[in-house]
């Protein structure tokens, strides 16, 4: 009967130990936080471009873009959200727009929700055309998050491993 000895064994068994520990935070964690900051990096940079427009508008004649203080509300809400495992093998973070602005009405007394704000302006309403800031921003990152998170797991591993 034949027999395989191993050397090292123990040591590559416990660099995969190591890697089991840090997988989620060291490895994964840091090639999606990294990659969602590379798209909410380009989606700050796509919303400066958006054109603003102080007037009213109509369904005749729309506004080209929201209000200043609109747009600087979003600016200043755009966020990363925390890692979130489904249980299912997938980690999620989320870049979203949160709180308000500080345009106060009656109906909005505590100011107009930000999420409302960037859904009106990336799909447009009856009385603004639509600005897709966050659909361009998406489209013009994808392939640099993705090969930032692949030189960043690969990078992290080699770590680990060592």
């Amino acid at each position: 009967m034949a027999t395989i000895n191993f050397k090292g064994g123990e040591d590559y068994i416990m660099k995969l130990s190591k890697l089991e520990a840090g997988l989620k935070d060291q490895v994964l964690g840091a090639a999606i936080y990294g990659a969602a900051g590379i798209v909410a990096d380009e989606i700050r940079k796509t919303l400066d471009q958006v054109p603003t427009d102080e007037r009213f508008g109509t369904s005749d004649s729309p506004t080209r873009g929201p209000k200043k203080r609109q747009r600087d509300g979003l600016a200043h809400s755009l966020g990363i959200a925390s890692m979130q495992d489904d249980g299912t093998g997938y980690l999620h973070v989320k870049i979203g727009f949160d709180g308000y602005n500080d345009i106060r009405t009656k109906r909005w007394p505590n100011g107009q929700p930000n999420q409302m704000v960037a859904r009106s302006v990336e799909s447009g309403t009856t009385w603004m055309k639509k600005n897709p800031f966050v659909r361009k921003a998406v489209n013009a990152s994808k392939q640099r998050a993705v090969a930032f998170m692949q030189h960043s797991t690969e990078k992290n591993i080699e770590d680990l491993m060592k």
